[in-house]
């Protein structure tokens, strides 16, 4: 199988352990932008990103957001094109289904490190493990919030426990080359 961008998959045998939500999960419009205020957030999914953009459209908060999307809800429905504002940079990553890419990685905590932000990454491929990118990379004030197709959305506050969780679970993926199944 020939890789062209550097990859981690995920074990088969951490399946069980990423498929649960890390934090609580609410449904319905993201309140907890008004709410909490925070610095920064990072949406991971089609439409939990639809969500934080008419959040930020109708208070302009908050002033750090990062989306991240790849035009499909639930691996298969088209979710239709995200009305991006012009304000936004727009970044084009690689990530293939069931991995996190290099690419991602650096792109999404490349983001978070800038002083003022916000981004729109488009996903060629699949957007689902980036997720554990944005948790690990946030600093304090910010959240992320991704997407759990029937249930609503997961929002995970930064704090050095959840970052260091997220790194442990990258450092537990493996090179894509060394995967023992090819990915579709």
């Amino acid at each position: 199988m020939k890789v062209d961008r550097p990859s981690l998959i995920l074990p088969e045998e951490s399946r069980e352990d990423f498929s649960q939500p890390w934090g609580p999960v609410f449904s319905g419009p993201l309140r907890v932008l008004e709410e909490i205020g925070p610095k920064g957030v990072i949406c991971i999914g089609d439409f939990v990103s639809k969500l934080c953009l008419e959040a930020y459209a109708a208070h302009g908060k908050p002033q750090n957001i990062i989306v991240v999307f790849d035009h499909t809800s639930r691996r298969v429905e088209p979710a239709g094109a995200l009305e991006i504002p012009g304000d936004f940079s727009r970044v084009k990553i690689y990530n293939k289904r069931g991995t996190l890419s290099l690419e991602a990685l650096d792109t999404v905590c490349g983001l978070v490190e800038m002083e003022s932000v916000k981004a729109a990454l488009e996903v060629e491929g699949e957007e689902d493990m980036v997720t554990l990118a944005a948790i690990a990379c946030l600093k304090p004030g910010w959240l992320t919030i991704y997407g759990i197709p029937g249930l609503g959305s997961a929002v995970i506050a930064y704090s050095c426990l959840n970052a260091r969780i997220a790194q442990g679970r990258i450092l537990g993926l493996k090179p894509l080359s060394m995967a023992c199944h090819a990915l579709d």
